[in-house]
């Protein structure tokens, strides 16, 4: 269907006539004319009731013609989204590991509002192996997780954050060494097959006591909740500990004698269709609250690729 005709209907209904339209759009009555009549014979139905001068639109050519307004805005609003400056624009699959979605998510989709009006996000959350899957089989575009050594082949991780692993004691046991916890508190482990839970598991398999009795969460929340009451002691991101207790609720101890980073990665297809957008999405989960975006240069984020690439 011919959008100039669709555009000629549109103008004849607020004109009122074919002269006044042929005026206004800089062409003829008669092109104006055979316009109307062609795409009269592609609809298969009369839209001019041409025994009145100046012919008048006929129920279903009011009809039409409305439809043709609103299809003329969605073809202008096509237009505008593939000629936008914006760096993002489109629709986003994107998944977020639980602990990640709570502090960063939030603020991303905030900032994607605000920077980024053409952008569209689609949202899942899940433990970091199989939103690794999803974006590998390709039903997610990208996923942020906890970085693991066993990334699908195709995928590449661009590094977003590292958050160090703490001891997490209640406040009761301030002064307890952290042999007299494994001894004596009961550890509360969250997810062991979770990405974070993995570090946790590889710690504790190191160490020297173990602890002697253990409980497995699935909410960083939960686990928060139980080390505030004293039912026993665990290993959360710092970070976590910052946003869930407050500093006499709990005491931090860090893990020796290595200390334990985890870090948060972007993971998505290496090469693949996200590949324009990957810095400004970058930008956008590793900015801080407040502050407004800065051009940054591709090399600013370093780039990870599964020792299986």
């Amino acid at each position: 269907m011919n959008i100039r005709a669709l555009q000629t209907l549109v103008a004849i209904r607020k004109n009122g006539s074919f002269i006044e339209t042929a005026n206004r759009l800089n062409m003829t009555s008669s092109a104006v004319s055979m316009q109307m009549k062609m795409l009269e014979q592609e609809l298969g139905v009369s839209l001019f009731d041409r025994s009145f001068r100046p012919p008048l639109l006929t129920p279903i050519g009011k009809v039409v013609a409305d439809k043709a307004q609103v299809a003329l805005q969605a073809h202008n609003d096509i237009l505008n989204t593939c000629k936008s400056t914006d760096a993002l624009a489109g629709e986003f699959r994107i998944g977020f590991i639980p602990t990640a979605s709570v502090r960063l998510m939030p603020e991303f989709l905030s900032k994607a509002k605000s920077e980024h009006p053409l952008a569209r996000f689609h949202i899942e959350t899940g433990l970091s192996e199989p939103l690794a899957q999803m974006v590998s089989s390709g039903r997610l575009d990208a996923a942020v997780i906890t970085e693991t050594d066993d990334l699908p082949g195709n995928l590449q991780a661009i590094s977003l954050a590292e958050e160090e692993l703490v001891f997490c004691l209640p406040a009761t046991c301030a002064r307890w060494s952290i042999d007299r916890c494994m001894s004596e508190l009961t550890f509360i482990h969250f997810m062991p097959v979770s990405g974070i839970g993995r570090l946790i598991a590889q710690y504790l398999g190191g160490s020297n006591p173990r602890p002697a009795k253990t409980l497995i969460l699935d909410s960083v929340e939960v686990v928060a909740e139980c080390v505030k009451k004293g039912i026993g002691f665990a290993i959360l991101p710092a970070p976590d500990i910052r946003r869930l207790c407050d500093d006499h609720e709990i005491t931090q101890r860090s893990l020796v004698p290595t200390p334990v980073k985890r870090a948060l990665v972007l993971t998505t297809i290496t090469g693949g269709r996200m590949r324009p957008y990957l810095e400004p999405l970058t930008r956008l989960l590793t900015q801080k609250p407040g502050a407004k975006s800065a051009p940054r240069n591709a090399s600013g984020t370093r780039t990870r690729r599964s020792s299986r690439v």
